[in-house]
């Protein structure tokens, strides 16, 4: 489930990275200012994805210590924690779309 999870924010991030290249090459721009303007999305956008890489591996290591942990809990205290895991996962998907969604929102520019 988790490999579904990861494989549709990818497909997310890439269909919204696809996007965004073909609205900038369909504008009215010269081919510098397209191919400048393309470099800077580009950029920023390994930026963006770069931050969200280190932030999930900032949260990874955070949870595997509590995975360690959770070595000695007692039953109740298990389900409790993959219960918690799972809420993480699941807010952690919501913020990448949210991000997703307002980038691409900030792309559309209006006729």
């Amino acid at each position: 489930m988790s490999n579904e999870r990861t494989s549709g924010a990818f497909i997310f991030l890439a269909g919204l990275a696809a996007g965004a290249a073909l609205g900038i090459l369909f504008a009215p721009q010269s081919g510098k200012e397209t191919r400048a303007k393309l470099a800077s999305k580009g950029r920023a956008a390994k930026d963006k994805l770069d931050d969200l890489i280190e932030d999930g591996h900032e949260q990874w290591s955070e949870l595997k210590g509590k995975a360690a942990d959770a070595a000695t809990m007692t039953r109740d205290e298990v389900n409790d924690f993959v219960r918690f895991l799972f809420e993480e996962g699941k807010d952690l998907l919501d913020r990448v779309k949210e991000e997703g969604e307002a980038h691409a929102s900030t792309k559309r520019k209006p006729r």
